[in-house]
């Protein structure tokens, strides 16, 4: 299926505070399910006990999905995104998102597709959104700027989107080539432009890097999920 990206304006107008406009299947119609997305409306742990940790994504048993990625200073910039076998934890399958230039460089991945609308996952009763995370640069002269890295979430009611969080205020040394565990608080990206996002319908990852100068670089990310 193709995916329509967001209008350039509205990236150009959002990506300084790496809140994006994702590709949105209502906007051109309705979509079909990817194949292998989750179809079901909710995700939830509502009810009942609520273990500690909630996966939502990890490449291999929870989740497919669909991504987008784009940039904001064409045609000097590239950014890809795509689920890679191999490019996860211990060789499972993970997120492969390649970013190449200066300015804005972003990538959402939804984990139901975009389909159905309504789709989400409950995280309101968990205190984080935990991901692996592994970075690779081409030359230490064009390295991701580690201060720059953003991450972020997208939900289905009124696609709001949560607050952006800088990855290395929670993981110092997240850019050292090695997989690292980053755990956000959820109460973190409820704050400031993020009290607009529903965590009841969780529904995308976001993440996004922002340079003066041209960088080039890939960075890898596997079991995302909700923890207590």
């Amino acid at each position: 299926m193709s995916i329509r990206l967001a209008p350039l304006a509205c990236v150009l107008a959002l990506a300084p505070t790496g809140c994006l406009c994702p590709p949105c299947p209502a906007a051109g119609g309705a979509a079909s399910p990817s194949a292998g997305s989750d179809s079901s409306t909710t995700r939830t742990a509502s009810s009942g006990p609520v273990p500690d940790r909630l996966s939502i994504w990890d490449g291999d048993k929870v989740g497919s999905g669909q991504g987008w990625a784009d940039c904001d200073k064409k045609p000097g910039c590239k950014s890809t995104v795509v689920k890679a076998s191999g490019a996860g934890m211990k060789g499972s399958a993970g997120l492969k998102f390649h970013g190449e230039g200066p300015g804005w460089l972003g990538m959402g991945w939804n984990w139901f597709g975009w389909y159905p609308e309504t789709a989400g996952t409950d995280i309101s009763r968990y205190a984080n959104l935990t991901f692996q995370i592994r970075v690779e640069s081409k030359s230490p002269e064009t390295a991701v700027d580690p201060a720059a890295v953003t991450a972020l979430l997208g939900c289905s009611k009124g696609k709001k989107s949560s607050a952006d969080a800088a990855v290395q205020k929670y993981t110092a040394d997240f850019a050292d080539g090695q997989w690292h565990k980053v755990a956000i608080p959820i109460a973190d990206l409820l704050s400031g432009a993020g009290s607009v996002f529903d965590p009841g319908t969780a529904w995308e990852f976001r993440l996004s890097a922002w340079s003066a100068t041209p960088r080039e670089f890939t960075i890898y990310v596997d079991d995302i999920a909700a923890e207590k």
